[in-house]
């Protein structure tokens, strides 16, 4: 091995350095393990600080502004304060170095002076020399530094994916919380998860109630500190929300931001009554005190989503808030300034369905009639309105924000119904034309078809007898009456269309606020040429829970009962049923103590509406392939049933054998056999075989030569 001698000289002369040469040692030197190690030069300033943003001075003014500084400065302890000047503008460089005799001296006037004003142009921004080289060295684009954690939503929508095309469950029953498959081959709901890995930890999967969001990518648990977001195929919890004693909760559409309320109401001035979070990063973006009223008089919401996300309103009695959930602030007027929308008078609002537009209802007062007033938004421009005198309505929403019905009952001086007109506002027509459809008799109810231009109202005469289902089709010019069927009950209060139109269930339900149904179910649909079909009658005792699954196959019904009051009017029927869209029973099941039972949402359709149309259009050519799929199944389950029935029944006859051969041995050794010979014997029995004909039927046919 060279020493280090041959090595240097070698470099040396490669570089030609001959007069650095003469200066090497020839000696050895000691060993490097013996040298003592580097003294390092120590380049940190810890108790040196720059304030940034000085007045820039002249020569005149220099001991003025070190006297002004020294002031402010020269409290937090000893130091030397250096304060440049440039040599062509003979003015200071705006900043000033200082050096404090203590590294505390210097931290505490870090803290203390950073940001403080001097005047109106002048604000101090101190850091430490030690960050010098840091902040000089930016690149000039700035790049945030993501401080906030989120989460993956890559498998959120595995469950769609499902070979078997089932549709999933939400139970909330006991103190029990499942999610099960529909699964029709198996004959009952399957449980996909019900809290194992919890139960596993001696931890509690929910609390309290629980929710789907509205495109079923969360299932939110209720718990004392707050909510729980759950997802992916394995229901693992994603975020946290913390709000202590939430009652209820409201999804933004998009499922971007979650709002959670704790039940307080305006008068007790919470300013945390209300706490809105962004789903992904689970920060809170804004809380505030419960507002003076809600949109729609119930107790809850009292915000509404717009269909996007991008906007929130609220309400008092004279105005509506609108605010933009970018910045939280009210959204801006003609003027440039943010201010509500005043509406004297309010009654009730609501959001189109699909369009950022209000439709907002205000009562007649003095000598100001009653009026509907649709209101786009952002910016605020009222694009149709109706006035009415001496009557109440109602707002309905059509699925697709094609279509508004105002509800008018004309009343008299006495607040007698006089009359009831439908008034449909076309939203997509030019200047939005309005088709007005009287009703001689008292509407108990009013229900768009989804995705349709067909509705359905119920009827009943002055005395709440003869009760009716009429339907109506929206043409390109006018609104013309299909059908109108004698509902053989007057318990009927409620048409629920399926997702895809077309089918529907006529309910008698009992509601949360004191309505009373029969129970009574009538399933139903409509022809290809508009004509009435009733598909099947029925009854579900104590009825609280009409649904439909998102595919349109298939119906829940349920009685359910409030957790707030453990109500045992409920008890004795709480339980569900699943039945087909023609009314055929698949799986029924009392549960004592049953709070929620809810279909799993879809998430908006990926295909265009046009691919849509065509694939419901040839429905049949689509589903041979999974009619063959369903025969597949069925076969494979019957076969799965035949053989389980053959090995049980194998292995009993084994049982049976083994009996049979233990119980011969013992005989034989007993003398039982033998015994038994001698007695049939001394009983002279004899065998007599007899065989019986009788005719039970004859048929003659004719067949031709």
């Amino acid at each position: 091995m060279d020493s280090v001698y041959d090595l240097v000289r070698d470099a040396l002369e490669e570089d030609r350095e001959d007069e650095v040469l003469d200066f090497v040692s020839e000696g050895e030197g000691d060993d490097l393990d013996t040298l003592e190690p580097p003294i390092h030069l120590d380049e940190s300033f810890p108790s040196t600080v720059v304030i940034c943003n000085v007045p820039k001075v002249g020569q005149a003014k220099y001991q003025k502004l070190m006297g002004v500084l020294g002031k402010l400065i020269d409290k937090y302890g000893p130091n030397e304060k250096v304060m440049p000047m440039n040599e062509e503008t003979e003015q200071t460089e705006g900043f000033v170095i200082v050096t404090f005799e203590k590294v505390e001296a210097a931290d505490n006037a870090v803290v203390q002076l950073d940001g403080m004003n001097l005047d109106k142009a002048h604000t101090f921004k101190v850091v430490k020399m030690d960050k010098f080289d840091e902040i000089v060295s930016r690149s000039d684009n700035f790049e945030p530094r993501r401080t906030l954690t989120t989460f993956s939503r890559a498998d959120f929508r595995d469950w769609l994916a499902d070979k078997k095309c089932r549709e999933q469950i939400l139970l909330r029953y006991q103190s029990e919380t499942e999610i099960r498959w529909h699964d029709t081959m198996a004959g009952e709901p399957v449980l996909c998860y019900g809290g194992e890995r919890e139960k596993s930890q001696k931890k509690v999967w929910c609390d309290w109630r629980v929710h789907w969001s509205p495109e079923g990518s969360y299932v939110a648990t209720f718990h004392q500190q707050g909510i729980a977001l759950w997802a992916g195929p394995d229901f693992t919890k994603k975020v946290r929300l913390p709000h202590a004693n939430v009652k209820e909760i409201s999804f933004s559409p998009n499922e971007e931001y979650v709002l959670l309320w704790n039940g307080s109401h305006h008068d007790q001035h919470d300013d945390n009554a209300v706490r809105i979070y962004h789903v992904l990063t689970g920060q809170m973006v804004r809380k505030c005190r419960t507002p003076p009223c809600t949109p729609n008089g119930e107790d809850f919401p009292h915000f509404l989503w717009s269909r996007d996300g991008k906007f929130i309103a609220e309400c008092n009695d004279s105005r509506i808030m609108v605010r933009d959930t970018d910045s939280w602030e009210i959204v801006k007027d003609e003027s440039g300034k943010r201010t509500a929308l005043k509406f004297d008078s309010l009654k009730c609002f609501e959001w189109s369905p699909k369009d950022n537009v209000l439709a907002v209802w205000t009562l007649e007062k003095d000598n100001n009639p009653a009026r509907l007033t649709l209101v786009e938004i952002p910016s605020r421009k009222e694009i149709a309105s109706r006035s009415r005198t001496q009557c109440e309505a109602e707002m309905h929403w059509h699925s697709e924000g094609d279509y508004l019905c105002l509800l008018v009952n004309k009343l008299s001086k006495t607040k007698k119904r006089l009359s009831t007109n439908l008034e449909i506002f076309r939203i997509r027509d030019k200047s939005i034309p309005v088709d007005i459809v009287t009703v001689g008799e008292e509407v108990r109810g009013f229900f768009w078809e989804t995705r349709g231009n067909r509705f359905a109202i119920l009827t009943a005469d002055e005395a709440g007898h003869k009760p009716k289902l009429l339907i109506f089709q929206l043409g390109r010019e006018k609104c013309q009456e299909l059908c109108c069927f004698d509902l053989p009950s007057n318990g009927f209060n409620r048409v629920v269309w399926a997702p895809e139109g077309q089918y529907f269930v006529v309910a008698g339900m009992h509601s949360a606020n004191g309505a009373t149904g029969s129970g009574d179910l009538l399933f139903a649909g409509l022809t290809a040429d508009n004509k009435l079909e009733i598909l099947h009658k029925d009854e579900h005792y104590m009825l609280t829970n009409v649904e439909w699954d998102p595919s349109s196959r298939y119906v829940i019904t349920a009685v359910t009962q409030p957790m707030a009051n453990d109500t045992f009017r409920y008890s004795m029927e709480a339980g569900y049923a699943i039945w087909t869209f023609q009314g055929r029973v698949l799986y029924r099941q009392q549960k004592e103590k049953l709070y929620a039972v809810a279909w799993r949402p879809h998430p908006p359709s990926l295909l265009p509406a046009n691919r849509q149309k065509d694939i419901r259009k040839n429905i049949k050519t689509f589903s041979r392939k999974y009619d063959a799929m369903d025969d597949q199944a069925k076969e494979s389950a019957r076969n799965a049933f035949r053989r389980d029935r053959e090995e049980k029944t194998n292995a009993f006859l084994e049982i049976l054998d083994r009996l049979r051969d233990h119980k011969a041995d013992r005989m034989e050794e007993n003398g039982w056999a033998e015994a038994m010979e001698e007695f049939a014997e001394a009983q002279g029995w004899t065998q007599d075989d007899q065989i019986i004909e009788e005719e039970l039927g004859v048929t003659e046919e004719l067949i031709s030569g």
